[in-house]
């Protein structure tokens, strides 16, 4: 019997909800979507920055036009200084180690293993063969969680101070060793760094948030993402000594990324959705993982103890498949409606390879390109049903049985 072809789009965001819709609308009529232009401290930016620092526990968190420029700004923070290192995961996006060449700084690439996440080993091996290294960049890929207690050991052993990119971390829980404590992703680091684009629980389209503890980082963050003069005291969610900002206002550059208050507004609304959100995603994962998981042909690893999977997406890969084949089932899964992208082919943003601009010479990260050649990502966009799910998956094993079958009828022939 034929299966039937999937019909939605797997690049459909995350819904802007009425309330977000109404306020926007509101920030247009009045006209003011600068953030600094009310007379008090109540913009539609200060106040989104106080409630995302409510949800994700920081003390000071700072919005800003996208997640690059979070990063950069914290690499700026931390002091980078030219041609300087910067430890980084070789699986990531290239927004990552663009953010470094950005601070004038070098990527330094650390291998991924099967489970999408840094291989300790390796990070170990490039510590000992790079000792003045001493910022990593540590990349939540994809929400695929590395081994956080240990590589904060690692980086407090060897002096390194540790950024965590969690544009796809927002919402995902941490729990230690020790089973001790059960908190969001974020912590374990000096600066945290979040996302808002399209594909992101919160969806603005472009934006982000740097969060932080620290109170000198904060004050310096404010000032470079763009507070100029006094302007830093209508924040919110800022440390309140304003001897840190005086002290330091005329030594940092202005680099002009923050976030207005129009995205603020489309925002802010959406604060109250993300764990609604969060469990519509993991009841679909858990239903796409059932069908999935026992398929001889895929492997679908499965995430540290610490942490779990929130799911809107689904990465795998694909078990005893060669070149032709690779290319056979996602052209065949195209054709009946599913968008599956390899990481590693058709210059993928996500492929290492493809970050020429980072380096002279290709970083030797076979490790990371044999997973990535046969790695599918495949979204799971919120808007999808359970029945959308079930057929999704079933066009997934008809198409990997059609393909080895095939194979194995022209090798017969």
């Amino acid at each position: 019997m034929r299966k039937k072809k999937f019909t939605k789009s797997f690049d459909t965001p995350n819904p802007i909800p009425t309330q977000s819709i109404n306020s926007a609308i509101s920030q247009m009529q009045h006209g003011m979507l600068y953030r600094y232009g009310h007379s008090t401290d109540d913009s539609e930016a200060s106040k989104l920055e106080h409630a995302f620092a409510q949800y994700t526990g920081h003390k000071y968190v700072i919005g800003v036009n996208s997640c690059g420029s979070a990063m950069f700004v914290a690499l700026k923070a931390m002091d980078i200084q030219p041609g300087e290192g910067v430890f980084t995961n070789a699986f990531t996006f290239t927004a990552v180690p663009s953010s470094i060449i950005h601070a004038n700084a070098t990527p330094i690439y650390i291998e991924c293993n099967s489970q999408y996440i840094i291989d300790l080993t390796h990070f170990e091996t490039q510590i000992a063969a790079n000792p003045n290294v001493n910022i990593f960049i540590l990349s939540h890929m994809r929400g695929h969680i590395a081994q956080l207690d240990k590589i904060k050991a690692l980086c407090d052993k060897h002096n390194i101070r540790l950024i965590e990119d969690c544009a796809h971390g927002l919402g995902k829980r941490w729990t230690n060793d020790k089973k001790e404590t059960h908190q969001f992703v974020g912590h374990h680091c000096e600066i945290a760094c979040y996302s808002t684009q399209s594909h992101k629980i919160l969806n603005a389209g472009e934006g982000g948030f740097i969060a932080t503890n620290d109170a000198a980082l904060a004050a310096y963050c404010i000032l470079a993402v763009g507070s100029y003069e006094g302007l830093y005291k209508k924040h919110l969610a800022r440390p309140m000594d304003d001897a840190l900002f005086e002290k330091i206002k005329f030594d940092v550059p202005n680099f002009s990324l923050r976030m207005n208050n129009l995205t603020a507004a489309i925002l802010r609304p959406q604060i109250a959705l993300i764990d609604e959100r969060i469990a519509s995603y993991k009841e679909k994962y858990q239903r796409i993982i059932l069908h999935l998981s026992s398929n001889m042909h895929i492997n679908i690893p499965s995430p540290i103890d610490n942490t779990e999977n929130l799911g809107d997406s689904l990465q795998f890969n694909l078990v005893n498949f060669n070149e032709a084949e690779l290319l056979s089932f996602t052209t065949k899964a195209k054709s009946n409606g599913v968008a599956i992208q390899i990481f590693g082919r058709n210059q993928n943003a996500r492929d290492f390879r493809n970050w020429q601009y980072s380096f002279e010479q290709a970083p030797t990260c076979t490790q990371t390109a044999s997973i990535i050649d046969y790695a599918c990502d495949l979204r799971l966009p919120i808007d999808f049903t359970l029945e959308d799910i079930d057929l999704i998956s079933e066009i997934i094993k008809h198409t990997l049985n059609e393909v080895k079958k095939e194979n194995l009828n022209t090798a017969c022939a």
